[in-house]
C-alpha cells in the first residue's frame, strides 16, 4: 500500500534473488499480526533483524524537535537502532551498507565514521522538496509554520548526508538536479523505482460505471491533502456530469476521513488497507493521483500501469516517471482540468482502453524490478571498488 515501504522491500528482494546476501534492518510495527506478516514474506528470501520497538509517536517526535531538530529524522534515531547495527556489523563481514531515506543518512554517516564501509544512499525522494511544497500549499499558519522550518533543518541534514557518504542513488533525474544544485560533486546515479509486471497484470474485469478511486494511506500528510483536494474541488464538478459517480478510498487511516464521509455521504466509500488491491483497481473506471505535495516518484501509477487502467493525475502526481501526457497519462493541475479529464475517460471506454495498453507497454520496457536490481547490483560493485581503491 505504502510506495516507500513497497520500493524498500522489492529493491531488496530483487537484489536477492539475484544472488546477492542482504540483511533487512528496519523498525517493527505496533501490531505484532504486521510483524509476523512481515517475517513471512521476508525470511524466505532474505535475513530480517527487527530492532526492539516500534518508532515514537509523530506529536511526540515534533514535540521533541521544537527547538532543534529535524522532524523525519530526529523521529528515526533511536538507540536500539544504532546498537542492533553495531551487533551486525561487529559479528559479520559486510561489502557495503544501503540507507534508505534521507531520514536515516545519520546512520549511514556513523557507519562509515564507526566501521568504515562505503555506504550508499537512496533518495526516493528529494526530502526537502516535499516540505517545500506542503508548505506552500499549506493554509494553517502554524502548520505553514512547522514545515518551513523543519524544511530548512532538513535541508541542511539532506545535503550533509549527500557529501559524506559514497554515493547517492535519487529516483527521478529532476530529483537528481535539485540535489545537484546543493551538493554538485557528490557521486549520483538516478534508478527509477520498479513494478512487478507479472503481479500487476491486466484482466478482463468488468469496471464499475463511473467509479473513481484513490489509492494510498492517510498517514502521509500529502496523500490526505491530495484526497481533501479532490473530494472538495474536483468532484463535485465530476458529479454535474455525473451524479452517481462514486469516489472510493484504499489505503491505511482512512477512519480519519470522517468528516469526508459525513459530507459526502454514499459518493464516497472508504475501505482502508485491504489485502489486495488489484481486485478493486480492475473494478475501477479512472484511477487518480491529484497529488499537490511531493517528490520523487509515485510507484502506485506503476501499478496502475501495468494493470492498464486509465489513470489522470497532476504534474506533481505523475512526476518521476517518463509517461506522457495523451499517451500514458492525462495531467490535470487546476479543478476543472482534472475533472474534465476523468468525465472524458468515464464516459469513453475506447480512450481507457487506448490510455491503459500504452501504460503497459511502458512499464514492461523500463520498470521491471529485476533490471532495477541489475542497475543497484553495478552500482554496489563500483562503489565497493573505489572504496577499496581509496583505501
Amino acid at each position: 500500500m505504502d510506495g516507500g515501504v513497497i520500493s524498500v522491500y522489492r529493491l531488496a528482494e530483487s537484489t536477492a534473488r539475484l544472488g546477492e546476501e542482504i540483511t533487512f534492518v528496519t523498525y517493527p510495527e505496533h501490531d505484532e499480526a504486521l510483524n509476523a506478516e512481515a517475517r513471512r514474506a521476508i525470511e524466505p528470501i532474505m535475513r530480517l533483524e527487527l530492532i526492539g520497538k516500534p518508532m515514537p509517536s509523530r506529536n511526540a517526535t515534533l514535540a521533541r524537535t521544537m527547538l532543534h531538530g529535524a522532524y523525519p529524522i530526529e523521529r528515526r534515531m533511536m538507540p536500539e537502532m544504532f546498537a542492533l547495527i553495531e551487533k551486525l556489523l561487529t559479528e559479520e563481514q559486510y561489502d557495503i551498507v544501503h540507507i534508505d531515506h534521507a531520514h536515516m543518512g545519520k546512520y549511514g554517516l556513523w557507519v562509515k565514521e564507526r566501521f568504515g564501509l562505503p555506504v550508499v544512499l537512496r533518495e526516493h525522494n528529494y526530502e526537502t522538496l516535499i516540505y517545500e511544497r506542503y508548505a506552500a500549499n499549506e493554509s494553517n499558519p502554524l502548520k505553514k509554520f512547522i514545515a518551513r522550518m523543519h524544511g530548512r533543518r532538513l535541508k541542511r541534514e539532506e545535503f550533509r548526508f549527500i557529501r559524506g557518504l559514497d554515493a547517492t542513488s535519487p529516483i527521478t533525474s529532476e530529483d537528481e538536479q535539485l540535489m545537484r544544485k546543493g551538493v554538485p560533486n557528490a557521486w549520483y546515479e538516478t534508478i527509477p523505482a520498479g513494478v512487478d509486471i507479472d503481479y500487476y497484470a491486466p484482466s478482463d474485469t468488468t469496471e464499475d460505471p463511473a467509479t473513481i478511486m484513490w489509492v494510498g494511506g492517510m498517514n502521509w500528510a500529502p496523500n490526505k491533502d491530495a484526497v481533501y483536494y479532490f473530494a472538495r474541488e474536483v468532484f463535485p464538478l465530476i458529479r454535474e456530469q455525473y451524479p452517481d459517480a462514486k469516489f472510493e478510498v484504499i489505503g491505511v487511516n482512512t477512519q480519519t476521513l470522517d468528516d469526508l464521509k459525513k459530507e459526502l455521504g454514499d459518493a464516497i466509500e472508504l475501505h482502508g488497507r485491504v489485502d489486495d488491491i488489484r481486485p478493486y483497481v480492475r473494478r475501477s473506471t479512472v484511477m487518480i493521483c491529484p497529488l499537490r505535495v511531493g517528490g520523487g516518484m509515485r510507484l502506485k501509477l506503476l501499478d496502475f500501469f501495468a494493470m492498464g487502467k486509465a489513470v489522470v493525475s497532476t504534474s506533481i502526481g505523475a512526476e518521476g516517471n517518463i509517461a506522457c501526457n495523451d499517451m500514458h497519462i492525462l495531467i490535470g493541475d487546476t479543478p476543472q482540468e482534472f475533472a474534465k479529464h476523468v468525465v472524458h475517460l468515464i464516459g469513453s471506454p475506447e480512450e481507457r482502453k487506448r490510455l491503459g495498453a500504452n501504460a503497459r507497454r511502458l512499464v514492461e520496457n523500463e520498470y521491471s524490478w529485476e533490471s532495477v536490481g541489475k542497475r543497484f547490483i553495478e552500482l554496489y560493485r563500483r562503489v565497493i571498488e573505489r572504496h577499496r581503491g581509496n583505501r
